[in-house]
């Protein structure tokens, strides 16, 4: 697999710098953090981001409104909702998400 950016936005400064150090350790992964939609906006626009990983924290009207720019901007891009777990929960989401 070659190297995967994913997104990781949340609300919860600490929550998402766990996630980030966790997909981080995740062999061919880079993380990028957002905890706000207007962060969020800039780092999909300028890295290339195969997967969005939707923390905790976020407002229904966020996510329909990270998930409607996101897709208008790249289709193809993977948006997913991490509800929590373990670090091996975690891997098996996005490696199902990614192969899906």
């Amino acid at each position: 697999m070659s190297n995967v950016n994913i997104l990781v936005i949340g609300r919860h400064k600490q929550i998402l710098n766990t996630l980030v150090g966790l997909v981080n350790k995740m062999e061919n992964c880079t993380a990028f953090l957002a905890d706000t939609d207007e962060s969020a906006i800039t780092i999909f626009k300028e890295n290339h981001i195969q997967l969005v990983l939707l923390s905790s924290g976020i407002s229904q009207d966020s996510e329909n409104f990270i998930r409607t720019n996101f897709l208008k901007m790249n289709n193809a891009t993977k948006i997913i909702q991490h509800y929590g777990g373990g670090s091996g929960l975690l891997y098996n989401e996005i490696m199902e998400a990614l192969i899906s």
